[in-house]
């Protein structure tokens, strides 16, 4: 009687457990990183086209990062350090190494639906 009142709480728990997770199709987080070279820029695209949720990270030590954001607007992205922020990908995006040598740079979006790709380009676009 007593395995059969604890195989019944394994299975009540379980389910409680399983329960708990809400699954939105089609959605994820997505994460990777690159290596920017020396005085080169990182277009990153998205098939989405939507404005998500992304934490952009420096690991760099010694030099800081530009990222241009959807209002055409360059921002730093501190050494050592990392910026969660709103970006439009109907727009282009891109990450900026000013430094002499070159650095890594770490994208997290949250909520992602589409295919991500990325280029390295050796200037930034004329607005």
């Amino acid at each position: 009687m007593k395995s059969l009142y604890l195989y019944l709480l394994l299975i009540v728990g379980t389910v409680i457990f399983l329960c708990s997770f809400t699954m939105e199709r089609g959605r994820h987080i997505y994460r990777n990183h690159w290596t920017i070279p020396a005085q080169q820029n990182l277009k990153i695209k998205n098939s989405s086209k939507e404005d998500l949720e992304v934490v952009l990270y420096n690991p760099s030590q010694t030099s800081d990062l530009k990222y241009m954001n959807s209002s055409n607007e360059l921002k730093v992205l501190p050494k050592n350090d990392s910026v969660k922020t709103r970006i439009n990908f109907a727009n282009e995006f891109y990450v900026v190494n000013t430094a002499s040598s070159e650095s890594v740079f770490r994208l997290k979006i949250l909520n992602n639906s589409g295919r991500i790709k990325a280029f390295i380009k050796k200037q930034l676009p004329k607005n």
